[in-house]
């Protein structure tokens, strides 16, 4: 009794403190005749949106085309039809948010119903919203070009609230798992947290990077901040300590975090570099892009990377060590 007592611990000693690190493999690529402008996804669906006005739905599983939606064209300042610039895509359930440009520099909200491919106009603002996400079925949010945070409530069809967060041009944001934190980042390099329900500014993080922030990361009490200085910088945002710095030899237009690791573009060559903070170095370094990348995201064991060129599907693999 006391050895199956004694081996039980042992196993649970040796499980607790195994430590495990990953490795990604390519196993898909999708090629475009067209730029690609943004993209979004889920489990289900792959969604890219291109500078011609059009959307492509695909299956995430197999990536076999379901639709292919094309936006009204709008007109220029000369009185021409141009297309219509899309700024950001988001996935809830199966409703598509689309946030466009529309007529006279207004931006136009979209709602694509995934499953009878219905086109609905939500609104047209005369704000220069330039991302949003979807918080849950009814809310909303967005940012401005002037640093400002926007939520809007579909129910009554109204913005609820406008939030100024900094005093420089946004650049991009990021939401944490729950979604009730978001992290903004703009021309100044330092990020500002921001509590949605309580409407105010609960950290602000800076110290490694000096200028404008390319890309954000949020990953439990983690922030990524890539930026033009070609600085990463991981920060806990609750005890505003950094958890990690390296260089890249290129702009960071795309880095993400997952584990213990940063995922960023690091070269001209268009390589992605794996960097772990346990080992302070790279542990594997990613090659197939012709062109820089957009844009990372994760989905379960799939990371996607994509350049205006094409999108490449990642497998992570984990490794027991």
């Amino acid at each position: 009794m006391k050895k199956a007592l004694f081996l039980a611990l042992f196993l649970v000693f040796i499980f607790n403190f195994t430590s495990y690190s990953f490795e990604l493999t390519q196993y898909k690529v999708l090629k475009y005749g067209k730029y690609i402008s943004k993209i979004t996804f889920d489990e289900d669906y792959l969604i890219v949106g291109f500078e011609n006005g059009t959307v492509d739905i695909r299956t995430f599983k197999d990536n076999s085309l379901i639709y292919t939606l094309k936006l009204p064209k709008i007109h220029d300042f000369t009185g021409d039809l141009m297309d219509m610039p899309i700024y950001s895509l988001d996935i809830y359930k199966n409703k598509l948010l689309i946030l466009t440009q529309g007529e006279n520099q207004s931006r136009v909200l979209f709602f694509f119903n995934l499953n009878n491919h219905k086109l609905k106009k939500v609104f047209a603002a005369k704000l220069t919203l330039m991302k949003a996400k979807f918080l849950n079925e009814n809310k909303i949010i967005f940012a401005t070009l002037a640093d400002e945070i926007v939520l809007y409530d579909t129910k009554t069809n109204s913005f609820t609230y406008k939030k100024q967060i900094g005093n420089y041009v946004f650049s991009t944001f990021a939401l944490n798992r729950n979604k009730s934190l978001i992290a903004i980042g703009d021309e100044s390099g330092v990020v500002k947290v921001f509590d949605i329900s309580k409407r105010k500014i609960v950290a602000k993080i800076d110290g490694i990077n000096k200028d404008k922030t390319l890309a954000l990361s949020f990953f439990g009490n983690l922030i990524l901040n890539a930026s033009v200085d070609k600085k990463i910088g991981v920060y806990n945002y609750k005890t505003l300590t950094i958890k990690a710095e390296t260089d890249t030899k290129f702009l960071p237009y795309a880095a993400i975090l997952y584990k213990d690791c940063a995922i960023y573009q690091t070269d001209e060559e268009n390589d992605i570099a794996v960097y772990s903070f346990n080992l302070a170095s790279n542990t594997q370094i990613l090659k197939g892009h012709t062109m820089p990348l957009i844009g990372m995201g994760l989905v379960k064991d799939t990371l996607i990377s994509y350049s205006p060129a094409e999108i490449i599907l990642w497998k992570i693999i984990q490794k027991k060590e």
